[in-house]
């Protein structure tokens, strides 16, 4: 048995997952001399009951990796493990690295250059707006965008990075043959279809549970130089991204919210503690140093109009909110808790400048 069957086939048993793994292989030496042990000698090992036991030493765990590798190979999906080429560095760092992990799609180098965009399933108009914007400038300018492939903020950063021409990973609390949810699996095959990859830790066919989305997301973490919460509130999962994301030694960088809005609680609090706020795209290139390198002078996704050069930060922060979607002067007032007065004058300076002008439902950057 090689060094990649034996990973592969102890990630086929139910219940054995990355810190059993370690014990087991600590116990016995190498993950090959595993499945010659008896029932004893197994059970000798703490975590390891009678159950996981039996399913470790079951004769048929041969054929089932077998099966396994070719059902992946008829869907087109490769099984990676720590001893094939391609398999991501960034899980050096992980305390529990997966034990296989299951690609759909192609992995390159570049993704190394990636950001997390994550919040929740249940965005706003704001938060779905501000997901779209922020990914497709960090898609212009050549990071890869990373998510989970959920409702909401998830499939809003991925579209909006294949909607840039840009590279986007999603990462999946279930096995790809089971893409969850169902209703996003025409948009996992975009992603695979030449713009990036979709990425699963779990066996091909693999039903989500409630356990395998936090597990999902330190590989979310482990793989991007920042964490982007774009929404959370209290006790949203992206805050569980955000947590490992700082204990990976990323970059943690938030969206601010209104103060009486329950989806923002979780965000402000993160700013609080001593995440970055951020509210532009300028603002995470000026966090990220390898982002803003590859940004490099005259990217287009950074060029401005001249008169934006000498723009105030009140001035900025306003004609960045703005895009080709009207805004509503309401919606202004509310993320950028500008005075009303300020915000009018404001907005007219902009007018002024030929970088904004009105429009049907608020305003939009001028042509």
């Amino acid at each position: 048995m090689t060094p990649a069957d034996a990973l592969l086939r102890l990630a086929l048993v139910p219940g054995v997952g990355p810190i059993l793994a370690a014990r087991l292989e600590a116990a016995f030496g190498d993950l090959g001399g595993v499945f010659s042990q008896n029932m004893d000698r197994l059970q000798a090992v703490e975590g390891i009951g009678a159950e996981k036991a039996r399913r470790i030493c079951d004769p048929r765990g041969a054929d089932q990796v077998a099966d396994e590798r070719a059902r992946c190979a008829a869907a087109g999906v490769r099984i990676l493990t720590r001893h094939d080429e391609g398999w991501p560095k960034d899980f050096a760092s992980l305390p529990d690295p997966p034990l296989a992990l299951w690609v759909l799609g192609e992995l390159q180098p570049r993704d190394r250059l990636a950001v997390a965009v994550v919040g929740p399933r249940r965005s706003s108009a704001y938060g779905h707006r501000t997901a779209q914007r922020l990914s497709t400038g960090l898609a212009r300018v050549g990071a890869t965008i990373i998510s989970g492939l959920a409702r909401g903020i998830d499939t809003a950063a991925h579209e909006a990075a294949l909607t840039a021409s840009g590279r986007t990973i999603a990462v999946l609390g279930s096995g790809i043959g089971r893409c969850y949810p169902e209703e996003n699996r025409p948009l996992a095959e975009r992603i695979a279809a030449g713009n990036g990859a979709v990425l699963s830790e779990m066996p091909f066919d693999a039903q989500p549970t409630p356990g395998t989305f936090p597990r999902r997301n330190r590989l979310v973490a482990a793989l991007s130089l920042a964490v982007l919460v774009i929404e959370a509130g209290e006790t949203s999962g992206a805050l569980i991204t955000a947590r490992l994301g700082g204990e990976f030694g990323k970059q943690v960088l938030v969206v601010p919210g209104p103060i009486d809005r329950p989806e923002h609680v979780g965000s402000n609090k993160l700013i609080r503690d001593g995440a970055v706020l951020v509210t532009s795209l300028d603002d995470i290139l000026a966090e990220v140093g390898p982002l803003a390198t590859l940004a490099g002078a005259g990217n287009t996704a950074t060029e401005q109009p001249a008169a934006a050069a000498s723009l105030s930060s009140r001035e900025r922060q306003l004609w960045q909110l703005l895009d080709d979607e009207p805004r509503g002067v309401d919606d202004l007032m509310r993320t950028t808790q500008i005075p009303p007065s300020a915000l009018s004058a404001t907005l007219l300076s902009l007018e002024l400048k030929r970088l904004a002008k009105k429009a049907p439902g608020g305003y939009v950057r001028a042509d």
